[in-house]
């Protein structure tokens, strides 16, 4: 019998009470790195994907426990003399500032925490370790990382493997649309007749400060009957730089370019400003390298990351959506100069998708069913049958 079926032979069942789910060492850390590289690594080689999880633990949003690499073990086998246990299945937990508004209620800063890089080696799959981990997740994340007594309100992730893994786990699945814009040359830019800045790394601290006071207040606003509890995460400007970084670290590696500009910025004819950071995504092809908008924002429109027609169209007027459609052609733009296949923006509001018309009829809003799917689970109390929890500004940014 060779190592590997010897190996397999051995492994216990994934009901086993000697299972646990515990944080990794340094060591494992990066083992449970080697291993979930195939499936997370694009377009990196394993030593440039292992630098690239190094620098993101430095981010302002990961250290000091921000992030916590997960691995479920099997307790009846002790560490080896390096001190590292035999990985069944493993996640990371990225700690996020959120918002949580309760009836009619005034929007509360809470910790949540967004999961990603979930991975089971595949000579373990089909034997439920995957199930067992997040099983066990879910009940450390009820009070993991929050103050003392005190249980958390919800947590998120996002699906690359369909709608129904994760919801019988307990994780909902949310609205998880996208509309794709072309890239555009400077020669076939349009005439809007607003000027467009272009946002530096320096220009989003305030925007994100002034984003999170616009952001409380709509979440303080009375809402439908059937909504029990209204949750967002902070687009605080660490979380910004930590897409950044991302972004920053792949466009040196593979174009030995610095991607020096984050957003744009235009005003109304009234003063008001509207903006968009973005991110650029290199997928494992350049035919999958995008540009995000992580979060759009216009100052005194609510309705800016919500997705009720109605709500959009009382506070609808012509300047607000040609700003808007003046920083999407700015990301069409930035797409053609840095080579991407298109610019997506998650889950747009009817504003924002009669702006993305604007600049390009033909666009379409795409339903996603089988990846990138936001989803949400509810810890804390129980509520009632007949409400729901709304999520608002479901966007990219939002993403880990």
């Amino acid at each position: 019998m060779s190592a590997a079926a010897m190996d397999t032979a051995s492994l216990p069942a994934s009901s086993s009470p000697m299972l646990q789910l515990v944080p990794a060492n340094d060591t494992e850390f990066v083992q449970s790195s080697i291993m979930n590289a195939p499936s997370w690594k694009g377009p990196l080689n394993l030593d440039d994907y292992l630098e690239r999880e190094a620098h993101l633990r430095k981010t302002d949003l990961n250290r000091h426990g921000g992030i916590t690499a997960w691995i479920l073990v099997d307790t009846v086998h002790p560490p080896s003399q390096k001190g590292t246990r035999r990985i069944l299945a493993s996640c990371e937990t990225l700690r996020k500032r959120a918002l949580v508004a309760r009836k009619d209620g005034p929007a509360v800063e809470t910790i949540s925490h967004g999961i990603g890089s979930v991975y089971c080696p595949e000579a373990y799959r089909g034997r439920g370790y995957a199930q067992r981990m997040l099983t066990e997740l879910a009940h450390i994340l009820d009070t993991w990382q929050q103050r003392e007594g005190e249980k958390g309100d919800f947590t998120v992730l996002w699906s690359d493997i369909g709608k129904q893994f994760y919801a019988r786990r307990g994780w909902t699945v949310y609205p998880s649309t996208h509309i794709s814009l072309s890239p555009r040359s400077d020669s076939d830019r349009s005439q809007h007749g607003v000027s467009v800045q272009l946002l530096s790394p320096g220009d989003l601290e305030e925007l994100c400060r002034n984003d999170e006071i616009l952001l409380k207040s709509a979440m303080a606003k009375p809402t439908s009957p059937d909504v029990h509890v209204r949750v967002a995460l902070i687009p605080d400007v660490v979380t910004m730089q930590w897409h950044h970084a991302r972004e920053e670290f792949l466009g040196m590696k593979l174009c030995k370019r610095y991607p020096s500009r984050k957003g744009a910025l235009a005003k109304t004819t009234d003063g008001r400003r509207a903006w968009c950071v973005w991110t650029r995504t290199f997928g494992a092809t350049p035919q999958e390298n995008l540009l995000n908008i992580l979060r759009l924002v216009v100052e005194g429109e609510e309705a800016i990351g919500h997705t009720s027609l109605e709500a959009a169209m009382n506070k609808y007027d012509e300047a607000t959506e040609t700003a808007i459609a003046a920083i999407l052609e700015a990301a069409q733009l930035e797409a053609s100069n840095w080579g991407m296949t298109s610019v997506q923006v998650w889950n747009p509001s009817p504003l924002t998708v009669t702006a993305a018309k604007k600049v390009e009829p033909s666009s379409v809003i795409v339903d996603r069913d089988d990846e990138s799917l936001a989803s949400l689970r509810w810890h804390g109390e129980i509520l009632p049958a007949s409400t729901r929890v709304d999520w608002i500004a479901n966007e990219k940014y939002a993403w880990c």
